[in-house]
């Protein structure tokens, strides 16, 4: 197929940056790709266009379109307000506002819509639908290490730290260092100055190490010194970085929100904690500092659940739903079947 891809054009460390750049390189493998550039793109013949995060679509480039058009969404944070501790949150406020009226004619352009966990499908409310669970992972980065040799490390791998729920971290760590004095915390990911700045204060007196930005490849070899992942997101749809971190041996401690505990099951693969229990979340935390057979038990399992994220079953399931879609809309006669 002739595939038209429009992307963030900007470099993201997890989540949906990881999904992006595995997207491209495999479409590339598979179909005549090109990421969109200009409108003069739009001029040419396409069979499909595929854009990988909803809120990177522009109206005008969607309604132009002369193809079916395919767009993944991996959020739900415009469904309604949620709120949460943050300096902006009056502009959070707003923007899901904005953001709900604009998915809203969004949708009207949008042939079928690509969800990524049975949570996400579920809450999305839009006439063509996919479910795409197995995102195409890459493992052959990791560094794994054996238990001796890590250290007592939980990292927080992501941006946007207070949707993230690092407050939440910072609140569960003086318990955590009451029974492992070693214990510290690394911060990964990037945020606007204002978080930064914030996040530092709350961290204040604590062992907390905060890297703003980081190449995925490096993020990687931290996974291998680390024994914990800890992500107590207040908003989340689907965690990626508790598979990165699994596949390099650490296991993963998930807020119960969103679509967590479709990729981790709680004391099988990982732990789950209600969200305001910081009690639990400590007692997890030092669980996997100290606790060597758990752990690796955690991670064996995790490992068999998540080595079903492969590329090729994600391409299999991406190359279903283009020839679903084609097919639907030339059914219909028309390029976009929605756009009456």
């Amino acid at each position: 197929m002739k595939v038209l891809l429009i992307l963030k054009r900007a470099s993201s460390l997890t989540g949906a940056g990881t999904y992006e750049e595995i997207l491209v390189r495999e479409l590339q493998k598979r179909h005549q790709v090109r990421v969109y550039e200009s409108e003069r793109d739009l001029e040419e013949e396409w069979d499909i266009a595929h854009c990988s995060d909803l809120k990177h679509l522009s109206p005008s480039v969607a309604r132009k379109l002369r193809c079916p058009l395919v767009v993944d969404a991996h959020d739900y944070y415009w469904i309604r307000y949620y709120h949460f501790f943050c300096l902006d949150f009056p502009l959070r406020f707003l923007l899901q506002k904005y953001r709900r009226i604009k998915y809203h004619y969004l949708f009207r352009h949008i042939d079928a819509m690509i969800l990524h966990g049975r949570f996400m499908y579920d809450i999305y409310d839009h006439p063509n639908k996919y479910l795409s669970f197995y995102f195409g992972l890459d493992y052959g980065e990791m560094e794994e290490r054996a238990w001796e040799e890590r250290e007592d490390l939980i990292l927080f791998v992501g941006g946007d730290f207070f949707r993230k729920g690092l407050p939440r971290l910072l609140r569960a760590l003086p318990l955590v260092l009451r029974r492992v004095p070693t214990a510290r915390l690394r911060v990964i990911g990037r945020d606007y100055w204002y978080a930064r700045a914030l996040a530092r204060f709350l961290s204040r007196g604590l062992p907390v190490e905060f890297v703003f930005g980081m190449p995925r490849a490096d993020v990687y070899r931290e996974y291998g010194k680390a024994k914990a992942l800890v992500l107590p997101s207040e908003i989340e749809a689907l965690s990626l970085v508790s598979a990165e971190a699994t596949m390099a041996g650490v296991p993963p401690i998930l807020a119960d929100v969103g679509g967590m505990p479709e990729v981790v099951e709680d004391r099988k693969t990982g732990f789950i904690f209600p969200l305001a229990d910081t009690a639990l979340l400590a007692e997890r935390i030092v669980t996997c500092l100290t606790d060597r057979e758990l752990s690796e038990r955690l991670v064996r399992s995790g490992k068999q659940f998540f080595a079903r994220f492969t590329p090729e079953s994600m391409m299999e399931r991406l190359d279903e739903i283009y020839l679903d879609v084609v097919a639907k809309s030339g059914a219909t006669g028309r390029h976009h079947s929605l756009k009456e």
